[in-house]
């Protein structure tokens, strides 16, 4: 019985959405900036198919068929570049050293008023899985004791 408690204040914030066709934009255009830089080796390191994604219309595609997941913390641990951090100030200043800093606050703000928020997006291959989009929303989340849902894509080789 307590553990349903424990779901059911954790899952209070219910307004998760797909994308948003901001965010859709923004994640592909950021994917295809760090498409060689980083994108093949991380591919190579999870057993993914490179490139992930040949196009903006094959990301949208996958993105429809990605599947759905409530991330639990302990699973979040084992993905690839997911930054847990313990408070809103590390947060913010994790994202204070990103090229296109991320408004905490305005995140924090979203949750408290069931906003609608863009699912990060988790890619898995064969041998493992690395977070795509939405590491920022992600770590709030946790702080805030939310249980985000996430978008898993298949990418494997």
């Amino acid at each position: 019985m307590r553990y349903l408690n424990y779901l059911s204040e954790q899952e209070r914030y219910t307004n998760w959405v797909n994308y948003t066709p901001e965010s859709l934009k923004s994640d592909f255009a950021e994917y295809k900036k760090k498409e060689d830089s980083k994108w093949k080796t991380r591919a190579q390191a999870i057993g993914a198919r490179f490139p992930i994604f040949k196009g903006f219309p094959e990301f949208t595609q996958a993105l429809k068929n990605a599947k759905v997941k409530k991330l639990f913390k302990g699973e979040a641990e084992r993905i690839g570049n997911v930054a847990l951090n313990n408070d809103i100030a590390g947060v913010k200043s994790m994202v204070s050293s990103y090229v296109r800093p991320r408004d905490v606050d305005r995140i924090v703000k979203g949750f408290e008023s069931n906003a609608k928020m863009p699912m990060p997006i988790i890619l898995k291959g064969k041998k493992d899985m690395f977070i795509m989009a939405g590491n920022t929303r992600l770590n709030v989340a946790y702080i805030m004791g939310l249980l985000p849902q996430v978008l898993v894509v298949d990418v494997s080789e």
